[in-house]
């Protein structure tokens, strides 16, 4: 399979909007996530739903990819609703939203991660080839 490999770079809040976009319903394991403090930066590896493919009503079979997440400037973080010594725990990331000075990473079932950021940037990059899924995410409203 010929993926095209997405990598984005946010500086400001209309940046994380467009990625907070490309990377709703992407499953987030909690044992892929990781905080360097001493390098003020928060990693994250999620299996992302490829949404730019533009998927229809009439698509019977989609995409996810892996997906990194590399976010400097990390001063501190914060686990809401999210217990943090659970490895196997697998997370449904809904959005994620910059509120200076705090990213905000929203998690279905009310869980919360806070970053607080200062002199700050965020790398999106896909790696690997995608994989087949029959399960398109859906939202009830």
């Amino acid at each position: 399979m010929a993926d095209k490999l997405l990598r984005l770079l946010a500086r400001d809040s209309e940046d994380i909007q467009v990625m907070a976009a490309v990377l709703q319903d992407s499953i987030a394991p909690l044992c892929d996530m990781l905080y360097h403090e001493a390098e003020k930066n928060f990693v994250m590896v999620v299996q992302r739903f490829k949404w730019d493919d533009g998927p229809s009503e009439e698509k019977v079979c989609f995409e996810r990819i892996h997906c990194a997440l590399d976010i400097h400037g990390v001063e501190a973080t914060q686990f809401l609703g999210i217990h943090p010594n659970d490895p196997a725990a697998m997370l449904d990331l809904l959005t994620i939203s910059f509120d200076a000075p705090y990213l905000h990473l929203l998690f279905a079932g009310e869980g919360k991660i806070r970053l607080k950021l200062a002199h700050w940037e965020v790398k999106l990059c896909d790696f690997g080839e995608s994989w087949p899924t029959t399960h398109r995410p859906r939202h009830v409203t």
